[in-house]
């Protein structure tokens, strides 16, 4: 999950990956979330860099709910969340135990847990894995540019911190 660049030619990737890839490519090419250009110019930019105008399109949408929206319509003031049948079919034990792990240690609060979630279901394909609620973290923090989280989130993901504890 490392490496944000397309897929060489012949190398195919899943739908998961590839949104990721585009998240991860905005957030590498943009520090900080004030000096991300327009949209026009993602998209030329994204496309440039090897991206398809249909995966470039969804990744964008989604980012721009994300981006221009003060309040998630399902945040849950409650502390304990409970997950619709979709949402236990797409996150499994691990994926929901990040969840819990990254709540637990205030790395997320409810409205940015349920931007992540909103983000993995978004993902489409079928292999969600607890290294992409880590990165849709870092992606939704850098977004509503939560920096002291952000900092610790991104150190954990790109030093691949192994024993981190839960």
């Amino acid at each position: 999950m490392g490496e944000s660049l397309p897929c060489p030619a012949g190398v195919t990737k899943n739908y998961t990956e590839i949104m990721l890839d585009i998240l991860v490519y905005l957030y590498e090419s943009f520090r900080m979330v004030a000096l991300t250009p327009d949209r026009d110019a993602l998209e030329k930019r994204l496309f440039a860099a090897g991206f398809e105008e249909t995966d470039i399109n969804a990744a964008l949408d989604w980012y721009a709910n994300l981006a221009g929206s003060a309040t998630h319509e399902r945040l849950a003031l409650a502390y304990d969340r409970h997950y619709a049948p979709e949402e236990l079919e797409r996150l499994n034990d691990a994926c929901r135990a990040e969840l819990v792990y990254l709540v637990s240690a205030e790395i997320l609060d409810p409205e940015s847990r349920e931007w992540v979630i909103s983000g993995l279901m978004e993902l489409g394909g079928e292999d969600i894995e607890p290294d992409h609620v880590r990165w849709m973290t870092l992606i939704v923090l850098w977004s509503r540019g939560l920096i002291e989280h952000f900092t610790h989130l991104e150190d954990m993901l790109l030093n691949h911190e192994p024993d981190r504890l839960h």
